[in-house]
């Protein structure tokens, strides 16, 4: 088995959530990164699991598409247009009943190439747990209401509109690898920073946006995943831009709530070689990790499980993890 660290033709890459895959789960760690798993495979196990991969839980599915339709938003911000929100509404709807039409009827089993294009492989339908009392227009009216909470907030006080019309320099859900992907160098490793956002005013400031379509976190609750993804966010304008710290800054914008909330974060100097050095310990385990797969000093069985059963309820693979979690076997 090739060791499945190097991802892409330029070489092997690191990211948040990769990090976070591997300290949550090694089965789930292997069959994402690890199983050579592809949708032409001659291995009928390997391109089942390739499918897998593919699935996205409702509310995964749900934060995509307004993702999707903010970056269609802030590109006619850019190109000098004034977006109506009737029609960017018009648009996310069309959208999300396509693309839940195309996995009500299971296309992605014949039509995997599909999925992310032209339509979506939810894992409810793949697994029928797909709750009684679930309505699409239910679901499509959430995802609306994120949508004109964050252009509210976009056109009002926060000043984005503005702010994209006059950047010197924009990203706007840029690729996530590749000579064109933002990101910086650790040894021979790509960091991977797939912003949603990032705007450069030269000589001003710097500024990283992530939206969460989810609700803010309470009050004094302990730095999580999200902050260390904007801290990496914030190292690349530092390590791969080459710009000062002191004018860069990231902001979280939360749209799950009646009003967009927006939690501003900063990175000195200390705290970005604190993150460079969580990121040298991550890869340097996760290389030695995968190392002995090559090395077939570990094997699949020789892994554990996720810290709960309700982890492993809810994840990708367990229909060829853990067989007796799923309703039933397609593979």
């Amino acid at each position: 088995m090739k060791r499945s660290f190097y991802t892409t033709a330029n070489g092997p890459t690191w990211s948040v959530s990769r990090d976070q895959q591997l300290q949550a789960c090694e089965r789930k760690y292997f069959f994402q990164y690890v199983a050579e798993a592809r949708i032409n495979s001659p291995d009928p196990w390997l391109r089942g699991i390739a499918l897998l991969k593919k699935l996205k839980n409702i509310p995964m599915w749900q934060g995509e598409c307004v993702h999707l339709i903010i970056a269609e938003y802030l590109n006619q911000v850019h190109q000098r247009q004034s977006p109506a929100l009737d029609k960017l509404v018009q648009s996310l709807r069309q959208r999300m009943q396509r693309e839940w039409q195309f996995s009500e009827k299971r296309r992605f089993r014949e039509e995997p190439a599909a999925v992310g294009k032209t339509g979506v492989a939810l894992f409810e339908h793949e697994y029928d747990e797909m709750p009684p009392e679930t309505k699409v227009e239910v679901l499509i009216e959430k995802a609306i209401k994120m949508l004109q909470t964050f252009y509210a907030w976009a056109e009002g006080a926060s000043g984005l509109a503005e702010q994209v019309r006059t950047a010197d320099r924009i990203w706007i859900e840029p690729p996530a690898w590749g000579v064109e992907a933002p990101g910086f160098m650790i040894d021979n490793v790509q960091v991977i920073t797939k912003v949603d956002l990032a705007l450069h005013h030269r000589g001003v400031s710097f500024t990283v946006y992530d939206w969460k379509t989810g609700k803010p976190p309470r009050e004094n609750t302990e730095p999580g995943q999200n902050e260390l993804q904007v801290s990496v966010y914030m190292l690349w304008a530092n390590r791969g831009l080459k710009l000062p710290l002191d004018g860069v800054t990231s902001r979280l914008v939360y749209l799950g709530g009646d009003q967009a909330k927006e939690l501003r974060f900063d990175l000195d100097e200390e705290r970005a070689v604190e993150t460079h050095r969580i990121i040298e310990d991550s890869v340097r385990l996760a290389q030695q990790w995968e190392s002995y797969f090559e090395k077939r000093r570990l094997k699949l069985n020789d892994l554990d499980y996720a810290a709960s059963v309700e982890e492993c309820r809810r994840c990708n693979f367990k229909r060829v993890c853990r067989a007796n979690l799923s309703p039933e076997n397609h593979l």
